[in-house]
């Protein structure tokens, strides 16, 4: 079936098999991240339609082949207007406090395995919060796939995600050392037990601060 964001007006080929037989579900548009609504459409005998990259920003797709999902298409569908929360962590670690840090801030947390499904999953949903784990990719922070991925997000994309690294380098809320990173919170592993306070303080003053700035744009007609 074709879908059409309202926003952009990227047009999206999914195959019928991707969507579920009855009611209304919801995706974000992989190019700007919009709420997109559609039904299941009639079944055709046509074999399944594939994405005509030719209606999206290439850079949206480019990866290294061992980042990429076998099948681009696998959407996952959540309640409509949930907070989701992509934990990019060890299970050790998302047991220990990260998890219940994202419920704290009725964030519907989903764990990831490795680098290509957490890339895969933030290609077609939009996560209100990111966690990330030194551990999780067992690389350097300049060479994380990851982070390469986020950076090259448009900023009105990017800045709707609020990015957390946990690193035993960090001192615990070094805005200098966020900022360095492109992060918007860094937490040293020894602080976990206070992750759930630290977050929300965190947080609330991300959205006091960006709701502060969205109203200024919208005032000057440019939000």
């Amino acid at each position: 079936m074709e879908v059409v964001c309202s926003n952009c007006q990227a047009r999206l080929k999914i195959p019928d098999e991707k969507v579920p037989e009855s009611g209304r579900v919801s995706a974000n548009c992989p190019k700007c991240k919009s709420k997109i609504s559609f039904e299941k459409s009639r079944p055709e005998p046509e074999p399944p339609l594939v994405h005509d990259l030719s209606d999206t920003d290439s850079a949206f797709f480019e990866q290294d082949s061992e980042y990429r999902d076998e099948d681009p298409f696998s959407l996952d569908f959540y309640e409509e207007g949930a907070k989701l929360a992509l934990l990019m962590v060890s299970e050790a670690e998302a047991d220990n406090r990260v998890r219940e840090a994202a419920e704290g801030l009725v964030h519907k947390p989903v764990l990831v395995k490795d680098p290509g499904e957490g890339i895969s999953k933030m290609r077609f949903h939009l996560f209100d919060l990111l966690i990330l784990s030194e551990h999780f990719e067992g690389i350097p922070w300049a060479q994380s796939p990851i982070l390469h991925y986020l950076n090259r997000l448009p900023m009105h994309t990017r800045r709707k995600s609020f990015l957390v690294l946990l690193g035993k380098e960090f001192s615990t809320m070094d805005r200098m050392t966020a900022f360095g990173l492109s992060a918007d919170l860094v937490v040293n592993p020894k602080d976990i037990n206070e992750f759930s306070g630290i977050l929300k303080a965190a947080v609330w003053n991300h959205e006091n601060f960006y709701g502060a700035f969205t109203e200024t744009l919208n005032q000057l007609g440019k939000g």
